[in-house]
């Protein structure tokens, strides 16, 4: 399973802004269960933001990888945000600036091999100054998506 195949356009925000980390995460969280993803928002939502209370999810580098793993995920699911407005991000030292957001739904069912499959892909993509930069400039979901297809192949 590769991270391109679970991102669809409508999963994708682009030029957006949000007060807070939660409300980052619940905006893509309602753009997962739209699309049928994740069938119980408040539960998923909630498991994100358990995880987000055991270590920082804010990578460094202006990325943050909020994700979790609820039965209230359907399937493996996707959903990015690039920010006009960075918004501030629990950080392993402290709070960071961060404008690419890739929010991660596992189901339970696929806690082990999938999540730990996707963080990597997602890591070795987004370690790349240059597709940093890339995605930063998109204007289309569909343009994101194809950016993070060229640089999987």
């Amino acid at each position: 399973m590769k991270l391109v195949d679970l991102i669809y356009k409508d999963s994708i925000s682009i030029g957006c802004n949000f007060a807070s980390s939660k409300d980052a995460i619940e905006a893509l969280t309602d753009r997962l269960c739209t699309l049928g993803k994740i069938n119980d928002r408040v539960q998923f939502v909630n498991a994100v933001l358990e995880r987000e209370e055991h270590g920082a999810t804010a990578l460094g580098e202006g990325l943050a990888v909020p994700h979790g793993k609820s039965d209230a995920v359907v399937e493996p699911c996707v959903a990015i945000a690039i920010v006009d407005k960075p918004v501030l991000w629990k950080g392993i030292d402290e709070d960071e600036e961060v404008g690419i957001i890739v929010l991660l739904g596992i189901p339970l069912v696929h806690q082990g091999d999938t999540h730990i499959a996707l963080l990597a892909e997602l890591t070795s993509l987004l370690i790349d100054d240059d597709f940093r930069d890339s995605i930063k400039s998109v204007t289309t979901p569909e343009a994101l998506i194809e950016q993070i297809r060229t640089a999987s192949a």
